[in-house]
């Protein structure tokens, strides 16, 4: 049976394949059909756009989320066909701009589409069983009794680097830059700020989630039924890279959020021996409602748990 690993594993090479493929292939073309002193700015926005199709999906890539996976191929072979945008017009230079506009809008949907598709079904994760283990702590709960958890939290990293890439396009309007890479810029600023830097943590009866602040959508989560148990635990800086904030982007082995350097952190032990990371306030008391939930699934209540702290 594959593996949730060697699923990501494949996926992650199917995005990037083609798109440094495309990439290099279109930087070539640019350089050899590009008129002498207008090199750089067409270039610059090629690398850029190929960055962004190599990088994006790789990000992505580490959420452990089947249907992110999925979408970050297709995001990854759609930004591969963008990367021609430029190039394309060099080599048909008599087709109208509408008509090339609308042809690459085409071809990028097309490709996503495909891209999704080749991405493959996911391997299933094998469910956690029983209760939270002894001596966890457990926030007590009554028989039926609702419960709704919710933090929000800022990665300040990440609009650090939102600001450096508007910063970047900003500079290359005096400078005659291409449109394009002026769009790609702060489209990118814009998407790395309201998607990823502001996060709402939220722990239910279901598990843990986290989600755009602004847009609602999931950027990582836990279901409840991969969860072994939860607990609260002091972030060790030492065991991430400067750059690993905001959606973790470490092996599928280590899933989560990270907004702050150390500090308080909401630790869960999943199925596959894999970790989801949250930093965020109060992590004890979304520990224990955590196991205190395993606990009332598994039918065991919290007698004899550990206290909520």
């Amino acid at each position: 049976m594959t593996t949730p690993v060697a699923h990501t594993s494949r996926r992650r090479l199917l995005a990037t394949a083609p798109a440094t493929a495309l990439t290099v292939a279109g930087l070539a073309t640019l350089v050899a059909t590009q008129p002498p002193g207008r090199t750089l700015p067409s270039t610059l926005a090629v690398v850029v756009v190929g960055l962004l199709a190599i990088g994006l999906p790789l990000l992505r890539l580490r959420s452990g989320r089947p249907d992110v996976e999925r979408r970050a191929v297709g995001t990854a072979w759609a930004f591969a066909v963008i990367v021609w945008w430029v190039p394309g017009t060099r080599l048909a230079p008599q087709v109208p701009g509408w008509a090339w506009t609308a042809g690459v809008l085409a071809a990028v949907t097309a490709a996503y589409g495909i891209g999704h598709l080749l991405a493959g079904p996911d391997a299933p994760r094998p469910p956690a069983t029983g209760s939270a283990p002894a001596g966890a702590v457990r926030t007590p709960l009554a028989p039926g009794e609702r419960y709704l958890w919710a933090r929000t939290v800022l990665s300040r990293p990440t609009l650090v680097v939102a600001a450096v890439l508007l910063l970047a396009a900003v500079a290359q309007l005096p400078a005659g830059g291409s449109a394009v890479l002026v769009v790609v810029l702060v489209a990118a600023a814009v998407v790395s700020t309201a998607l990823t830097a502001v996060a709402r943590v939220r722990v239910d009866g279901d598990g843990v989630h986290v989600r755009q602040a602004l847009l609602g959508r999931p950027l990582a989560e836990a279901p409840l039924a991969e969860v072994r148990g939860a607990r609260s635990e002091q972030l060790d800086p030492e065991r991430f890279g400067w750059n690993e904030y905001g959606v973790l982007r470490r092996s599928p082995s280590v899933l989560g959020y990270r907004a702050r350097r150390a500090g308080e952190a909401l630790v869960l032990d999943l199925t596959d021996d894999r970790r989801f990371v949250v930093t965020v306030p109060d992590a004890a008391t979304a520990a224990g409602l955590v196991n205190a939930e395993l606990d009332r699934r598994a039918g065991h209540g919290a007698a004899g748990a550990a206290p909520s702290c």
